[in-house]
């Protein structure tokens, strides 16, 4: 049965027990059209609208958003959502962003963010580990108690309804000490392989593309923005330890491989090797040196390659990747 709600109808003029219809409604506003999504209220007995005034609040705030995500503003809903998903505080969260104290008090009480300010938000919002980068990195402008917090809430978010490559990036960088952007998109591209090879599935959905660079996942390169990550922002144990139940046992065979056989390689090794391998080569076919490119690596490709890796190399284990590993990059 749906829930259902007192509202006053104009028509039969007096308090009615109405159901909710959702509905998307067209606005026309300063010589643009907006469609948002509206709920309305229906009399049992006249069928006339009769909308609670707090389900009219929920409306008005809809057509804002709508408003605001045509012209590249966060939306009040996405603002308000994050001091409550990571648990801290509206003062803090500005001095973590390197805003002034108010800003982020200012955002909530109703002020337009501008475009640069909301690209911020809405990264974090959807992000974790971009949460978790920032929160560690300024974490002298907490006291103890809040940092832990924040922290605590963090991990949660990011094992509950984190994307399993940022997962998987964490952990990595968790445990290896370093968050160069380069060296961990080959990190998780070979862990991705892998896992394809090892498990019959590759370790996160995301879609891998052949950059100028070697392979890349765009999602995680554009959420997360690793440049200019600086030591204070990296992490230890404490997160890998969170992290560990959230994979299986053969991820995080594959994972821990990674970590001890790939990631001792420097990012521009681990480039280069990659610049020599079927997947990014095929996907590269008719461009250019150096000509940007976002031609998908395919989960075919990748598959019929670290395929041929486990028979050329006699693996058994992920682990069984260092040979291949010492035979291309140290010749042994």
């Amino acid at each position: 049965m749906s829930e259902r709600f007192l509202a006053f109808c104009e028509q039969c003029r007096k308090q009615v027990s109405v159901s909710l219809v959702e509905t998307l409604e067209e606005y026309d506003f300063n010589g643009m059209t907006y469609a948002y999504p509206v709920k309305r209220g229906v009399c049992p007995e006249c069928g006339g609208v009769a909308t609670p005034n707090s389900v009219l609040d929920e409306n008005q705030r809809s057509f804002t958003d709508a408003v605001r995500a045509v012209n590249g503003i966060v939306g009040q809903s996405v603002v308000e959502s994050v001091p409550e998903q990571y648990s801290i505080g509206k003062r803090p969260l500005s001095r973590l962003l390197g805003w002034g104290e108010h800003t982020y008090s200012r955002f909530l009480d109703g002020d337009v963010p501008s475009v640069d300010y909301s690209k911020t938000i809405e990264r974090i919002a959807r992000s974790p580990l971009a949460f978790l980068l920032r929160l560690y990195g300024g974490r002298g402008e907490l006291s103890g108690v809040a940092f832990r917090k924040s922290r605590d809430a963090t991990l949660q978010v990011l094992r509950d309804c984190g994307a399993k490559i940022e997962r998987a990036a964490a952990y990595i960088i968790a445990r290896t000490g370093s968050a160069s952007p380069l060296a961990l998109q080959k990190e998780l591209y070979y862990a991705d392989g892998l896992c394809l090879s090892y498990d019959g599935a590759p370790l996160f959905p995301d879609r891998c593309e052949a950059w100028v660079y070697g392979p890349v996942f765009p999602r995680l390169w554009e959420d997360v923005e690793l440049k200019g990550i600086g030591e204070e922002s990296l992490f230890g144990g404490e997160v890998s330890d969170a992290l560990v139940g959230t994979f299986s046992g053969k991820e995080l065979e594959v994972l821990d491989a990674v970590i001890v056989h790939v990631a001792r390689f420097s990012p521009y090794v681990l480039r280069d090797l990659t610049h020599k391998e079927r997947p990014w080569v095929d996907a590269r076919a008719g461009v250019g040196d150096g000509v940007p490119s976002h031609n998908e690596i395919t989960i075919e490709s990748m598959a019929q390659f670290f395929k041929g890796l486990w028979e050329d190399y006699h693996m058994e284990r992920p682990g069984d990747i260092d040979r291949y590993m010492r035979a291309s990059v140290l010749g042994e």
